[in-house]
């Protein structure tokens, strides 16, 4: 197995070596918030385009400020650590990329600092089932609302609501689960924002409904736009999801997840529908930057020629 190296702050680490201490806020307390990032690996211009990093990184700073994190952390200096793992680890593959930022003083509960920003990559391919599609349920677990715990972020703490749904969903034969608000509406899945179609239009909950505030999902509202789709933000019904044409995840990890049941329910044909192929087709186009007149930002791509490759930093 290839050395594999990990972001501390500004220090590049062996895997093995990236900790933190058991008494650390974080790992007492959750005190730590996470993005996920993919990257896509355009083998022809040598490079890796980190989907949407500069979005997932002020996401990030939000999270570290509604989570009262005092840090010097920039945006410029998160995504460089980004890029600098990337070259690190010698990527040339399609990859996931997780950072995040923990607490790490052994205080008491509200402790604010310091705060430690580890960025882990490896290799990832597609989500099990994608070229097929998904069976989802409606969990009996509910989601958290904003007057618990700030959903709209990536808190770790977080995510113990959707794993105790996932659990449940898996010990129930599903590949996933959708969880439902304070007020008996469609949230979303663990981790992951959910869209059906109805009469060739797409439904979304909207943002206030508990749910994180979904980059993919923003991108797939301004794609339906640019396709000709119409698509609303509302809430949900437990039912409509039966009777939808067409339904899909849509996240970092999931990108474009195809559901063919819910609750058993069969939805349409049974099979991918037209709708979720296009937005499919549209979401890799961009991940790969297929699509003429398209380019990333420069901020969102690590381009390595062979002699870049050999000269990145190393662990010191």
């Amino acid at each position: 197995m290839k050395e594999c190296f990990i972001q501390l702050n500004d220090r590049v680490v062996p895997y093995d070596e990236a900790t933190i201490h058991i008494g650390s806020a974080a790992m007492k307390y959750g005190a730590s918030v996470f993005e996920g990032i993919r990257g896509y690996w355009d083998a022809d211009r040598h490079r890796m385009h980190l989907f949407s990093m500069s979005e997932h990184a002020d996401r990030l700073l939000d999270s570290m400020k509604i989570m009262g994190m005092e840090h010097a952390w920039s945006k410029e200096r998160v995504m460089r650590n980004i890029r600098n793992i990337i070259l690190v680890n010698r990527l040339q593959e399609d990859c996931y990329v997780r950072v995040a930022a923990s607490v790490e003083a052994d205080g008491p509960l509200e402790s604010r600092g310091p705060v430690l920003l580890s960025v882990a990559a490896f290799p990832m391919q597609r989500k099990p089932h994608s070229d097929r599609g998904i069976h989802i349920s409606v969990s009996s677990w509910q989601r958290i609302s904003d007057h618990m715990m700030p959903p709209r972020i990536k808190c770790i703490a977080n995510y113990q609501n959707g794993r105790l749904a996932m659990l449940q969903a898996k010990s129930d034969g599903y590949d996933n689960t959708l969880l439902l608000n304070q007020n008996g509406k469609i949230a979303e899945a663990p981790t992951a924002a959910f869209f059906i179609v109805k009469n060739g239009m797409l439904i979304t909950p909207c943002v206030t409904s508990g749910i994180l505030e979904s980059i993919t999902r923003r991108h797939i509202l301004n794609w339906a736009k640019e396709i000709g789709l119409t698509a609303t933000e509302r809430e949900l019904d437990r039912t409509e999801c039966y009777l939808a044409d067409e339904a899909f995840l849509c996240g970092t990890g999931a990108e474009i997840l195809p559901v063919v049941s819910v609750d058993r329910h069969e939805l349409g044909s049974g099979s991918i529908g037209p709708v979720t192929a296009k937005l499919m087709r549209k979401y890799f186009n961009t991940a790969y930057v297929r699509e003429e007149g398209f380019e990333p930002s420069i901020a969102d791509v690590v381009i390595y020629p062979k002699e870049e490759i050999e000269n990145a930093a190393l662990p010191i």
